[in-house]
């Protein structure tokens, strides 16, 4: 999980804006090589939790975030692919409030969930002993 944007704050101490997104463009480097590393699997359980004023509604920076997500739907799991394995979208939470422990322990919990089941189905149990 990652909180990003401070600028709300700054603007209350009548302190100056700052630039935005850098968090953001750190996940897509580390997408990248997460996409790569699981290519030959038909779900691709990523997820990643991010709150702040940088992800108010209307932001350019959910735009980074959707472009990333391969334009599916934010706060939504996506765990197998789509599109005859072109789209590896991930699980992207992102807004501008906190996330409970609670919420993301169930979406985790569930992603974590069904991929064993894939990856037992895929493998078989014996090659997890």
């Amino acid at each position: 999980m990652k909180n990003q944007g401070t600028n709300d704050l700054r603007v209350a101490e009548g302190r100056p804006r700052q630039a935005r997104g850098n968090a953001i463009e750190r996940l897509g480097k580390n997408l990248i090589g997460l996409r790569t590393a699981l290519m030959r699997e038909s779900i691709f359980p990523f997820v990643c939790f991010g709150y702040g004023c940088d992800f108010e509604d209307k932001s350019s920076i959910l735009d980074r975030v959707a472009t990333m997500a391969m334009f599916g739907e934010l706060n939504k799991t996506y765990l197998h692919d789509e599109g005859d394995g072109k789209f590896k979208r991930g699980s992207f939470y992102f807004r501008q409030e906190p996330w409970s422990v609670e919420e993301m322990a169930d979406i985790m919990k569930d992603i974590a969930e069904r991929s064993v089941f894939y990856y037992f189905s895929k493998y078989g149990e014996k090659h997890f002993q």
